[in-house]
């Protein structure tokens, strides 16, 4: 082995294969409808950009040279909700919420919840399952799906939906970000 291969052989090792981790955000926002105070909201809060998501084809990703071989772990690190307008907005209309993954021929899973919206809380943050997410992400496409419980709110509620996926690469794609350099 050369001397000067040594040093990576090393740092592989020592990192089980995976040599670098990126960060990759998605954010999305929805518009949820007012309705009367009897109007039950259930179903899915509809965050069209999070449909068919190809996190194989981020500018994160393409940015390092990673193709969708060189994925070796991915998982989901932060998931939160904002309501962002009007001006003063909460979630307390939402009782419950679950978040759902699926691809095609995987099962869907169940990946981030919170059981509750307080009152005056413009800002929740998800509790994150631990799920090993790699075999959705490099699917032909993932998608990311909402069960939610609640009522409509008093005013059209535009809400912002924020995640980040951490995606550890395999050597290669280390090799492949250090020789786009």
């Amino acid at each position: 082995m050369s001397p000067r291969l040594l040093p990576l052989a090393l740092m592989l090792a020592g990192c089980n294969g995976s040599l670098l981790t990126i960060d990759v955000p998605f954010e999305s926002t929805t518009t949820v409808e007012q309705g009367s105070i009897i109007e039950n909201l259930a179903g899915g809060l509809g965050f069209g950009d999070f449909l068919n998501m190809d996190i194989t084809d981020s500018q994160e990703l393409r940015n390092q040279g990673v193709s969708p071989g060189d994925i070796q772990d991915v998982r989901l690190t932060e998931f939160e909700l904002e309501a962002v307008a009007p001006q003063g907005a909460d979630l307390s209309f939402l009782d419950a919420l679950d978040i759902y993954v699926e691809a095609p021929g995987l099962d869907e899973v169940r990946v981030a919840t919170a059981p509750g919206f307080p009152e005056g809380e413009a800002l929740v943050v998800m509790t994150i399952e631990e799920v090993d997410l790699t075999e959705y992400a490099v699917s032909e496409s993932m998608t990311i799906t909402t069960d939610v419980s609640g009522h409509r709110p008093d005013v059209d509620t535009d809400v912002k939906a924020r995640i980040l996926l951490e995606v550890g690469v395999t050597a290669q794609g280390a090799r492949n970000q250090a020789n786009a350099r």
